[in-house]
């Protein structure tokens, strides 16, 4: 059977098994919360892979029809991945490399994947404690810090300081004086800021379409993406993926 062939009849499977990959907001979810170092978010994951009935997600796709190896393989992906994607946003590369190189031989020695999954999830934790350490090289006052985490678990929705400070029970002129004074930027900026570097993320290490992407992170428009984008990585996003994707995809 020829290869599109076999696509066909793979994807009729799934869609008789009601089956599918996962889907963008738990990819980006996870990923970003990795990326963001948020220890909260990551844990949850982490419980969810240590469970002691976990199982392999079923929507991960199959690369090999032995359970054991299936698992297997997609734990390489799944590193390969974070480990881009924290050296993407300043993690430093030999030691993103040595701990996936670490987290892969403990891997490799697994008979289960229960043990995988186990694995994984310190792996998931550990990248992102590793991200939270960097994230706080920069010491702010607690009304910034607050609004930066508020940010940052809140970075597909709108936001504006407005709404912001209200979140946050702060006086909006004084939450904004306050963050401009510490980081050197007003908020709107960072937001966007933020949300480029989320997108530019999920340009490299996926398949979603430019209009999907500026959707998920409530840009008012795919023109005002592209425009935004534009300013703040020096390059449209078109240019970006065609640049980027090869390398953050490559295993």
């Amino acid at each position: 059977m020829g290869l599109e062939k076999q696509l066909s009849y793979r994807m009729f499977e799934q869609r008789e098994h009601g089956s599918s990959h996962v889907g963008f907001e738990e990819e980006y979810a996870l990923y970003h919360a990795v990326a963001s170092g948020d220890i909260e978010t990551a844990m949850e994951y982490a419980r969810e892979y240590k469970k002691a009935d976990a199982a392999s997600n079923a929507n991960n796709g199959i690369l090999s029809k032995n359970p054991l190896q299936n698992t297997k393989y997609h734990f390489v992906i799944f590193a390969a991945l974070i480990t881009r994607l924290c050296v993407e946003n300043g993690l430093e590369r030999e030691k993103a490399y040595t701990l996936s190189d670490l987290y892969i031989n403990k891997m490799d020695a697994c008979t289960s994947t229960s043990a995988i999954l186990n694995i994984q999830g310190d792996m998931l934790l550990d990248f992102t404690t590793q991200m939270s350490r960097l994230e706080k090289e920069n010491i702010y006052s607690i009304q910034v810090e607050r609004a930066i985490d508020y940010i940052y678990k809140n970075i597909q929705k709108k936001l504006f300081a407005s709404e912001i400070a209200k979140a946050l029970n702060l006086n909006a002129s004084y939450l904004s004086k306050l963050f401009k004074k510490e980081t050197g930027q007003c908020i709107n900026h960072f937001v966007r800021q933020k949300k480029i570097k989320a997108a530019s993320n999920m340009l490299k290490f996926s398949d979603y379409s430019y209009s999907e992407i500026a959707e998920y992170f409530c840009f008012t428009s795919q023109s005002y993406f592209i425009q935004c984008f534009k300013q703040e990585m020096g390059c449209t996003p078109k240019e970006y993926k065609e640049k980027y994707y090869h390398i953050g995809m490559k295993l």
